[in-house]
């Protein structure tokens, strides 16, 4: 009864990368995925088991920790041509609905913040499971690169093609309750 009554109470979960992954792939020269991960970033997910709709997630991604396991690749994505990480130490996401769709998947709607461009995007997010103390989360979708000013500047007009626009992002969020 006990683990029913925390379950049914609104809960604040947090996030980090011990519990999680934010990674994301990108065509490379139309034929090959390449991919990668954001190394630190924390989330604060607010979960009412009660009523979705009264859920919400804060979720922060420090943009140099970008890791593609190539550190000359990772330089060329911190700089000024895709991340400009010294002006954009972040990336952001901050909900405004969430929307069951079943049990387990909501839809949730959120203002995504990449280079200092803000665009307003719904993702798939579904529970993988909650305890009294820990949550479970996970989601993938898909964005276009250019619509948040990662175009690649002239290291893409150097090599036209070698980068596709679209970006699919999974991100898997362990949160623990404290």
């Amino acid at each position: 009864m006990k683990l029913l009554a925390l379950l049914l109470a609104a809960t604040l979960y947090h996030a980090e990368p011990t519990n999680g992954t934010v990674g994301f792939t990108i065509m490379k020269w139309g034929v090959m995925k390449e991919e990668g991960t954001f190394r630190d970033f924390n989330a604060k997910i607010h979960l009412d088991a009660k009523d979705a709709a009264k859920s919400s997630v804060e979720f922060e991604v420090l943009t140099n920790s970008v890791d593609t396991k190539n550190e000359n690749r990772d330089s060329t994505l911190k700089s000024e041509h895709f991340l400009h990480v010294r002006k954009h130490p972040k990336m952001t996401f901050r909900s405004v609905r969430v929307v069951p769709r079943s049990k387990e998947v909501a839809d949730v709607t959120g203002d995504l913040t990449i280079r200092g461009v803000t665009k307003r995007i719904t993702v798939p997010v579904r529970v993988l499971g909650v305890t009294d103390k820990h949550a479970g989360f996970e989601t993938s979708f898909v964005i276009d690169r250019n619509d948040f000013g990662v175009t690649g500047g002239s290291w893409v007009a150097e090599a036209p093609g070698v980068l596709g626009d679209k970006v699919t992002i999974r991100i898997v969020a362990g949160g623990v309750r404290r």
